[in-house]
């Protein structure tokens, strides 16, 4: 049941209006029952019955007085709709601030984010100053900007380390360096993860720079191999440039080994230099060439010593035959007769042969000034043995003839060592 008055629900049994204190009208009335079937609808209008001794004049004053009256309940049941109106306009309105602060600030804080992970820590700082403008208490935003800070700075310490690197300094670079892995190794924030990439990129510049300080050290393919092995690891520009390097330096030793051992005539372990060098630089056009050269080289050493040995060969069986038949000569003869008429006969001997003899015996005759054959004999050289290319003498003695003598070798005999 509605208030026919002010249009305020009442309870079933309700005699007042409980907001306008207007008498409610009874339940049986069916004028009363549809005014209570819709509360915000206005009463239907009654028209006062006067007698009929009264004046108009008096009839409309009471019209009027009525009038102020229901204006007055309307005014007072509007007021609070109004109020309530304000209030409500007032608290939607400030949500809708707020909401758009909020909105506004969590605009700012993705965008912090998204230039934070790609490295633009000053424009990412530079939109938490604004959301923390905005909202001042959001504790999100505090612990982000300790975050894009510290990455930061540890940004900037990466990139002394590079220059550091560029310059050559690798022991400041390597102390710098192991504090900032260290640090980095203990954050797990996904922040940091673009500066773990970049100190693992310095750690292999690191690491090669040091390689290319060590080559001039190196001064065999078995060292610079196992450098190699290690640069091969590292996946930088510098390990391209210094493995590069390492397969020069690999090239110009096996040549110079190579170089070496060709001149020796050493072939097989030439080639094994070169194919060393060939392993790491399969197309290398210096290698290559010098692997013809040992080729052709060992071809035309193997001929000649073919041919030496054969010409050795034949040299020996001569030398064999020489020094059998030939390996003793006999030179300054000279016969002198004593006033007692004993002959002396002197004379050298030497090993013409290319091996030892010993035991050299002199066979020779002696004939008289006609010619006449008078006598032979023997002698034996001193010493007893000759190398080959020395020289020896004998002595013989023969008694009883006093006319001229002439002395001929007739034989020369001997023994090889």
């Amino acid at each position: 049941m509605y208030c026919n008055n002010c249009g305020a629900q009442q309870p079933e049994q309700a005699v007042f209006c409980s907001e306008c204190g207007t008498r409610l009208r009874l339940a049986g009335n069916e004028a009363d029952t549809a005014s209570s079937e819709t509360p915000f609808a206005q009463p239907a209008a009654e028209l006062p019955t006067a007698p009929l001794s009264e004046e108009p004049n008096a009839l409309n004053k009471k019209k009027s007085r009525s009038g102020r009256r229901s204006a007055v309940r309307h005014f007072m049941w509007m007021v609070p709709v109004v109020l309530l109106g304000i209030g409500i306009g007032g608290v939607y309105g400030l949500y809708e601030r707020e909401s758009g602060i909020n909105e506004q600030v969590s605009t700012l804080h993705g965008e912090a984010g998204k230039l934070a992970l790609a490295g633009k820590y000053a424009e990412a700082l530079a939109r938490l100053d604004q959301a923390e403008a905005l909202r001042p208490d959001y504790e999100a935003l505090d612990t982000d900007r300790e975050l894009v800070g510290t990455a930061q700075r540890v940004h900037g310490k990466l990139d002394k380390v590079s220059s550091q690197l560029k310059q050559n300094q690798l022991e400041a670079a390597e102390k710098s360096l192991g504090v900032l892995e260290a640090s980095l190794n203990k954050r797990a924030e996904p922040l940091f993860e673009r500066e773990k990439k970049a100190a693992a990129e310095n750690r292999d510049r690191l690491s090669v720079l040091a390689v290319k300080q060590e080559l001039d050290k190196l001064d065999t393919v078995d060292a610079l191999v196992y450098k190699l092995r290690e640069v091969e690891k590292l996946k930088t520009e510098e390990a391209e440039e210094v493995n590069g390097l390492i397969v020069s330096r690999i090239v110009s030793i096996s040549t110079k080994n190579a170089e070496e051992l060709l001149q020796d005539k050493s072939f097989d372990q030439a080639f094994e230099e070169v194919n060393q060098g060939l392993l790491y630089a399969s197309e290398d056009e210096s290698l290559l060439a010098l692997q013809d050269r040992i080729e052709s080289e060992q071809t035309a050493f193997e001929a000649a010593e073919q041919a030496r040995i054969e010409r050795a060969a034949q040299q020996a069986q001569a030398d064999d035959l020489r020094n059998r038949t030939a390996a003793v000569e006999v030179d300054n003869l000279n016969v002198a007769v004593s006033e007692y008429g004993d002959i002396t006969t002197t004379g050298t001997v030497t090993n013409t042969g290319t091996r030892s003899i010993y035991g050299i015996e002199i066979e020779y005759s002696a004939y008289d000034a006609s010619g006449s054959y008078l006598f032979s004999s023997t002698t034996f050289a001193s010493p007893y043995s000759l190398a080959p290319g020395t020289v020896g003498s004998f002595t013989a003695y023969d008694y009883g003839w006093y006319d001229y003598v002439e002395i001929r070798v007739d034989n020369v005999y001997w023994y090889l060592d």
